[in-house]
């Protein structure tokens, strides 16, 4: 499944992958919701959507894994964009004789387009994070993720990956008992931090992504192979290569694309404050999220916007709303807020302050609402709503 990052094992290169896709948005397409004659045939089988090589299938995922059963075979599953070149320089892999004779004789085969309707329904719904394109899935018949891969194109890559898949004691599910048993060389870290990304496993990932830091000289954090580990497969900016990213920002730009990395670094900082374990964060830590923002070159303003909530909800859990309220009176004093923003406010006070010690400042957030809402329109019932339920509270 392996990204290639130590050219003494397996010769997959991380350099050959698709660009990070950090945020996939769907492509909303038109839907034909026409039935006819012709649809009771088509729910017999599917059709191939590949005239050569391996046979893929596409456009009715359920019916593939239906027609798996029937065949008693394990689902191959090709993630790809249209757009993604790397996602293209497979197609003559997939046309070489000996991939298609495998994986024909091997798999039911399956292809879902990034963009598509069916890339929210079956792949977010199986809750399976895409790092980068292609992305290649191995299922049972039960829809159960056994392996994945992010390889080069290369038909034995391809046939190695497959066997992978097929062998219970090496696939990716393996990985956490291989862990715990004590597996941990760097490739294995790598391997199992990817897969731990993937199927959204944020605390083995953070456990893999530990180690691997561990092992890896401080004069290293910035080289190519550990700024694409970064990149890649990091989930919590306080891994010490995270720190050091972070800390050391300018280092990291030079010689590479400046924008995408404060892409990274953004993405980076993101995630680990939206995370399950940055829910937890204490306000000082959101507060050196806010200064990982600016030292990454992101506005302070906007810096301050995004840890607005996370604050208000430290301080919350801390039992110190005063300090939220504090936070909010300030922060309308630089940002100008609009009655929808006022009333979220409002709202979000109401449902989650520990006590009504916000409510004197919830009526001058409810003026300057008011002062904005149409008369007799819904914004002005809903702030009116808002502030007569702080109101109750004391």
């Amino acid at each position: 499944m392996s990204l290639k990052f130590n050219k003494r094992r397996r010769k997959i290169s991380i350099l050959g992958l698709a660009f990070f896709l950090t945020a996939l948005v769907s492509c909303q397409k038109d839907s034909d919701n026409k039935t006819n004659s012709a649809s009771s045939a088509e729910a017999s089988t599917l059709t191939p959507v590949t005239q050569e090589g391996v046979t893929f299938y596409a456009n009715d995922v359920d019916k593939a894994f239906e027609m798996a059963k029937a065949q008693n075979k394990p689902v191959f599953l090709e993630i790809y964009s249209e757009s993604c070149h790397v996602c293209q320089s497979f197609i003559p892999v997939f046309k070489e004789e000996k991939v298609s004779d495998f994986y024909n004789d091997t798999f039911l085969n399956y292809r879902i387009e990034v963009n598509s309707p069916e890339f929210q329904s079956f792949v977010l719904g199986q809750k399976i994070f895409v790092p980068s394109l292609p992305l290649l899935l191995y299922f049972d018949q039960n829809r159960n993720l056994i392996h994945l891969a992010t390889i080069e194109p290369s038909g034995d890559k391809l046939i190695e990956q497959g066997k992978l898949a097929l062998d219970p004691d090496l696939r990716a599910p393996s990985m956490k008992k291989r862990f715990e048993a004590g597996e941990k060389d760097s490739q294995f870290l790598i391997d199992y931090a990817l897969f731990s990304k993937v199927t959204m496993d944020t605390v083995s990932n953070r456990k893999a992504m530990e180690i691997y830091a561990s092992q890896q000289p401080e004069n290293s954090y910035a080289s190519n192979t550990n700024y694409l580990a970064i990149q890649k497969l990091l989930m919590d900016v306080e891994n010490p290569m995270g720190k050091y990213f972070v800390n050391h920002f300018s280092t990291f730009k030079r010689g590479r694309d400046a924008e995408e990395v404060k892409n990274v670094a953004e993405n980076l900082i993101m995630s680990s404050l939206y995370s399950s374990f940055g829910n937890q964060y204490s306000s000082d830590k959101i507060k050196q999220m806010r200064d990982y923002m600016i030292k990454v070159e992101i506005d302070p303003q906007v810096a301050r916007n995004r840890v607005l909530l996370p604050l208000i909800n430290a301080y919350f859990r801390e039992s110190t709303p005063k300090r939220a309220v504090e936070l909010v009176n300030s922060h309308i004093t630089q940002v100008p807020l609009k009655v929808p923003d006022y009333a979220y406010l409002l709202k979000y006070f109401n449902e989650h302050s520990p006590d009504a010690s916000y409510v004197q400042s919830a009526e001058k957030w409810a003026d300057n609402a008011l002062n904005m809402a149409p008369k007799g329109s819904e914004e002005e019932v809903n702030i009116r709503m808002e502030l007569a339920a702080a109101k109750r509270r004391q």
